[in-house]
């Protein structure tokens, strides 16, 4: 069973996003662990690269028990619930507790790795 948080039938409104936006907040809350390398696992987080439409912790990386057992994928929603608060979502995540309270900043990183 998932430990996630999910909500399926949570009914959430998700401003319009920016790609542009979104790249420039991506390089500056993103980068320093991400990349958009095929599979490639230099830093300290997993590759982005078409993660939009994946399954949650199928990519080269050594994820956590909670991320790697979900059997989610990553919808325009769930990155946008996720990216406000991991740690709320997966408690056990190693992602570093970046959260991305703006909806408006959410929404813009979405749309930017949704053009990659």
């Amino acid at each position: 069973m998932s430990q996630s948080r999910f909500d399926v039938n949570e009914q959430i409104q998700i401003p319009n996003g920016n790609a542009i936006k979104g790249q420039q907040m991506f390089e500056f809350k993103c980068s320093a662990c991400h990349n958009f390398e095929d599979d490639k696992q230099e830093l300290a987080a997993p590759t982005l690269k078409k993660i939009m439409g994946k399954r949650i912790g199928s990519t080269m990386f050594h994820y956590s028990k909670s991320m790697r057992n979900c059997n989610e994928i990553w919808t325009e929603k769930n990155m946008f619930l996720f990216l406000k608060d991991p740690k709320a979502f997966f408690r056990d995540t190693k992602m570093a507790q970046t959260k991305i309270a703006n909806p408006q900043e959410r929404a813009d990183i979405i749309e930017f790795l949704k053009s990659l």
